[in-house]
């Protein structure tokens, strides 16, 4: 379809964006607001009441004390609190709530995060018109599983892909240091996006990494005076916890290395190849298993920083920053299905370039359903997916993504930034 302004494409246009904002309504907003199960929200409220009475939230015994002082019957299941302490501090205003009425205010904020994040990364959209812009981004959205589990469960993922939209947004204006401020702040509320501080050390943007490391400590040293900074100490243990074939709260029957939710190829590794408490795995390997994760880890790494095109006037770095977006998320023991929302500036970049350039209409439709299948609904629970070749499709998404970043390998290696916007043709 033409992204001209035809009578007809716009028509054609806004007929999608009224399909598409149905569908999120339902799946993305009355879905969640009937029944969520606020799974990973229950410990981000626990954990900021605590830290915010300068108590441990890293012990199991101190969060499950905390949840019968606020007895509500969602809170008889717990996760362990697994954020950095920054988390629980600037989050800790939700502790001040009543527990139900924190789940309805925190819906709605990441409502707004949402559409910040999409307002921001429809400016990199070069050449789209409005319409075509507003359809492509609620079309890659409306019907996305991992948005819904992530709001059904409260998760973090809509502030982070929002802290993400607003550093690309920072950076294609030019902003650097300030883009690498909020790549300080996203770190600290959860650990993965400091990957991308690796990326302003390997492109030798000196001034924007003092910056970040700068505001990193403030933002520390800022609550530590109140606080003290004995609950970062408490914190490396969990970090440590959370590597290849390891789990936090192990001693209490958790695996969240193997368990349904996680789709990165360590977890298929483990589940395939490594005696766990979750799956039957077809043959242990046993420490090669881990031996295999880490090779993983370092070919991603690998490919991130081959992607990039150091002090060159034909660079992209908004291509290159999807890439590695989509690195930080291949490389950890843990990538949950809800985690695919954070890789939506990747491919709202990705899609831009690949549309922008003129490639194969093959080769755009092929990233569209890669794209289409990391937002398919999966039924994680499935007991036949917990053996056999059924194990397989606890990674449905894993080689889409790996689609995505190759493609992004080689927009960044081989393309340019676009330098005025121009008509495309999808």
């Amino acid at each position: 379809m033409s992204l001209t302004e035809s009578p007809q494409n716009r028509l054609l246009w806004s007929l999608a964006i009224a399909i598409f904002a149905l569908v999120f309504y339902r799946f993305q907003f009355a879905a969640p607001l009937e029944n969520s199960t606020h799974n990973d929200f229950k410990h981000l409220y626990l954990g900021g009441r605590l830290l915010w009475r300068g108590e441990d939230p890293y012990l199991e015994e101190s969060l499950r004390a905390e949840a019968s002082e606020v007895r509500h019957p969602d809170l008889r299941y717990l996760n362990p609190y697994v954020y950095p302490p920054f988390t629980g501090y600037l989050f800790g205003w939700l502790g001040r709530m009543d527990y139900e009425r924190a789940t309805q205010v925190w819906f709605w904020f990441n409502q707004a995060c949402l559409i910040g994040a999409l307002l921001l990364l429809a400016g990199g959209l070069s050449g789209f018109t409005p319409l075509a812009k507003t359809a492509f981004l609620l079309g890659s959205v409306c019907y996305s599983f991992p948005l819904y589990r992530a709001i059904d469960a409260g998760q973090l993922d809509h502030f982070l892909l929002l802290m993400l939209s607003l550093i690309l947004f920072l950076w294609r204006n030019g902003w650097k240091k300030s883009a690498a401020a909020v790549i300080a702040l996203a770190t600290l509320v959860k650990v993965v996006p400091g990957f991308l501080g690796l990326w302003l050390l390997w492109k030798r943007e000196w001034p924007a990494l003092g910056v970040g490391i700068f505001t990193g400590f403030l933002l520390i040293l800022g609550p530590g005076v109140v606080f003290g900074l004995n609950p970062y100490f408490d914190y490396l243990p969990i970090v440590l916890q959370m590597g290849y074939g390891s789990s936090t709260w192990a001693e209490a029957g958790n695996a969240f290395y193997v368990d349904p939710g996680n789709i990165g190829f360590p977890a298929l590794v483990f589940r395939l190849f490594h005696e766990n408490l979750r799956t039957e795995p077809w043959l242990d390997l046993g420490f090669l298993a881990k031996g295999l994760c880490y090779l993983w880890g370092l070919g991603i790494l690998i490919g991130c920083l081959a992607c990039c095109r150091i002090q060159r006037r034909d660079e992209d770095p908004e291509m290159e920053l999807g890439v590695w977006i989509l690195g930080m998320l291949l490389i950890p023991s843990l990538f949950w299905d809800h985690y695919l929302i954070l890789a939506l500036p990747a491919w709202v970049v990705l899609a831009s370039r690949l549309a922008g350039n003129g490639v194969n209409n093959g080769i755009l439709g092929l990233a569209a359903a890669c794209w289409a299948i990391a937002c398919v609904w999966v039924q994680w629970a499935n007991p036949a997916y917990l053996s056999g070749s059924g194990m397989l499709m606890l990674n449905l998404p894993l080689p889409g993504i790996l689609i995505l970043f190759a493609l992004g390998f080689w927009m960044a290696k081989t393309g340019r930034m676009p330098e005025a916007p121009a008509r495309v043709q999808l």
